[in-house]
């Protein structure tokens, strides 16, 4: 009934009434066309994106994203953002961001040009491959009752990533499978930083751990090794910071200072909620999975008014 209210009540609000007030950001990640994975990675269809970017473009002008965290009057702008570097972002949508001319900024974790596999991957494998309850017995970490959440419990804050992470790859060698080879879905070689006046690159930690489930001097080891890798590319680079995960608990006081260090003055938060056009320096996204992306901007609009 909830759901029914807030879908009639969204239609009262239309969205050149909505520009004046809010931003979309928007956050994707695999983007492409038949889709070969699993129902935990964030895939959006070539068609979906096309329609969804086409009508965020008749109310609002996309930049990129420094430009938006840059500018002095956000009225009536919109970003898109893309985390973990997907091989199909540059081998398949990039034609749809060039026929739209809208910038983009990927944000990557350098660890996997190093030929390591992103570790979320290796979750998805054992679930994929039904070898979680199996895994879970054998773990140090976790307990039975974390099965049927598994996707979601390796990613609570009270879990050290890195000690994760160790867990899971022991138990991938211990069961000789093949993860590493079947599932290096995101960017692998040099080959995926193109110089090109719609796309920039920019930092998302070398492993994308939950920073704040690590200590100070490992959150500044996973951030800076990504910088240092980004450095030394001959691409467009962003100033803006993507933390892994987005929550407000996937970071801490800690990560900030360490950012603040680095030069990073704004960062970019995954809330599920548009952005305010006088917002701080830490910027709300969202996920644009429906094919209306308007009906998911209203829905937004009238979370925002209803949480006042």
């Amino acid at each position: 009934m909830k759901e029914f209210i807030k879908n009639s009540l969204s239609s009262f609000f239309p969205l050149n009434l909505i520009k004046f007030n809010y931003n979309p950001i928007l956050l994707y990640h695999s983007l492409g066309t038949n889709s070969k994975f699993i129902d935990n990675i964030d895939h959006v269809a070539l068609e979906i994106l096309e329609t969804q970017l086409k009508n965020i473009q008749k109310y609002w002008k996309f930049v990129s994203i420094d430009e938006y965290t840059e500018s002095n009057n956000k009225k009536g702008l919109a970003s898109l953002t893309i985390d973990d570097g997907y091989k199909n972002v540059i081998d398949e949508a990039l034609l749809i961001f060039e026929n739209l001319n809208i910038p983009f900024t990927i944000f990557i974790n350098s660890s996997t040009l190093e030929g390591k596999t992103f570790w979320r991957d290796k979750i998805r494998y054992l679930i994929e491959k039904n070898m979680v309850e199996k895994f879970i017995n054998s773990s140090t970490l976790f307990k039975k009752n974390h099965i049927e959440k598994f996707y979601y419990i390796t990613k609570d804050p009270k879990f050290n990533s890195i000690e994760v992470e160790k867990e899971i790859d022991k138990f991938i060698f211990k069961e000789n499978l093949e993860v590493n080879s079947s599932h290096k879905f995101c960017f692998d070689n040099n080959k995926y930083f193109i110089k090109h006046p719609l796309v920039s690159y920019g930092n998302h930690t070398a492993s994308h751990y939950v920073l704040s489930s690590l200590s100070s001097q490992e959150q500044y080891q996973e951030i800076v090794q990504c910088k240092n890798f980004i450095d030394k590319l001959q691409i467009n680079k962003s100033n803006v910071f993507s933390v892994p995960f987005g929550g407000d608990q996937s970071f801490n006081n800690e990560t900030l200072s360490i950012l603040n260090d680095l030069n990073y003055i704004n960062i970019l938060k995954s809330t599920n909620n548009l952005d305010n056009v006088s917002s701080s320096n830490q910027i709300n996204r969202f996920m644009p999975k429906e094919y209306s992306i308007e009906k998911t901007i209203k829905k937004l609009y009238l979370k925002k008014i209803i949480k006042g």
